[in-house]
C-alpha cells in the first residue's frame, strides 16, 4: 500500500460536460438536476469500467458508492463524490494494465522476457498506484 502522504492524488477521471456545479448559489434546482445527471452519467461510466477490470482480471475497488443513500442534496453530493473517487481509481488500475502490458510486449519485441524489477516498475508508477484506502476504507 502506497502512502498517501507522499504524493497527492492524481485525478485522470474526466469532468462531467456540464457545468452544474456554477449553479450552486444561483439555481439551487438546476444545480441539484445537474447533480442528479451526473450521478446517472458516473453509475453507467462504473459499470463499463467494472466490465474492463473484470475481463482482464484486475481487483475491482469497493463500489460502496452504489449503496449510499440519494434522498436530498447533499446525500446526492456526498454519493457523486464517492463515485467519482472509485471510478478515477479504476481508470487508474486500468492504466496500470495497459502499462504493462505494453511493456511486455516491448520486451517481446526485443526477444527478451520483462525482468521482475521492469515488471515491478511498470505496475508501481507513483501517478498510477490506486491500491491505497480510499477516504472511508481500510484496504
Amino acid at each position: 500500500m502506497a502512502n498517501r502522504g507522499s504524493t497527492s492524488r492524481v485525478w485522470i477521471l474526466p469532468r462531467f460536460k456540464d457545468p452544474y456545479w456554477k449553479e450552486k448559489r444561483s439555481s439551487p434546482k438546476d444545480y441539484y438536476v445537474g447533480l442528479r445527471e451526473e450521478w446517472k452519467f458516473r453509475v453507467e461510466e462504473q459499470e463499463g469500467l467494472v466490465a474492463d477490470l473484470r475481463n482482464m482480471g484486475v481487483r475491482i475497488p469497493h463500489r460502496r458508492s452504489l449503496e449510499m443513500p440519494r434522498t436530498n442534496k447533499h446525500d446526492y453530493e456526498a454519493a457523486v463524490a464517492r463515485i467519482k473517487e472509485e471510478n478515477n481509481r479504476m481508470l487508474m488500475r486500468r492504466s496500470r494494465y495497459f502499462m504493462l502490458q505494453l511493456a511486455i510486449e516491448m520486451a517481446e519485441a526485443n526477444d527478451r522476457e520483462l525482468t521482475e524489477n521492469e515488471h515491478n516498475n511498470a505496475l508501481n508508477n507513483e501517478k498510477y498506484l490506486s491500491d491505497y484506502a480510499m477516504s472511508d476504507e481500510d484496504m
